[in-house]
């Protein structure tokens, strides 16, 4: 109770390689649909391109290929108002949102933090975030789980998380 799940070979943990769609865009361990291929950072260039292909709406995001947009330019882009932007980030916040309640149903965790590229666009992430996490919890977790973003600095993290492994591991 309070610990961390390592999994047996400290593999757990591993939610952006479930599938959530059979069908779905391949991840980058080529897994079909896999979570990291809709809420990461490419995951959400991908969407704001099918958004664009599908749309004839203005948005400041046409002015950008795939390998020069980054998420400080669609974040810029929601701050303005770009529909397009808003919306992807909506679309991406309903697949997180609704992961993570599943996620909560078999390990009710006290928080949720969220690191990365995505979550350093702040409210435009967070918050349809936790309205879909709200909406998809059972009842019994309704209003319980924080959803936070870390303190961590990105490329700190994997070395962080080795040094806590083998902390754990000295200091049982």
């Amino acid at each position: 109770m309070g610990a961390l799940i390592y999994g047996h070979d400290a593999m757990a943990g591993e939610l952006g390689h479930i599938s959530i769609d059979r069908e779905g865009r391949l991840d980058g361990l080529g897994v079909k649909g896999g979570l990291e291929a809709y809420v990461s950072s490419t995951g959400l260039k991908r969407t704001i391109f099918e958004l664009l292909s599908d749309s004839i709406s203005d948005s400041e995001l046409r002015n950008y290929s795939f390998n020069n947009l980054h998420g400080e330019d669609i974040t810029r882009a929601a701050d303005h108002g770009d529909e397009i932007a808003c919306a992807a980030f909506e679309m991406t916040g309903k697949i997180l949102g609704e992961q993570l309640a599943d996620f909560v149903a078999f390990s009710h965790p006290e928080a949720i933090f969220l690191l990365g590229g995505l979550a350093k666009s702040g409210k435009w992430i967070f918050e349809p975030t936790q309205r879909h996490l709200e909406a998809n919890l059972l009842p019994y977790y309704k209003g319980k789980v924080k959803l936070l973003p870390s303190g961590m600095i990105d490329k700190n993290s994997a070395i962080l998380g080795a040094a806590a492994l083998v902390w754990n591991q000295q200091n049982p």
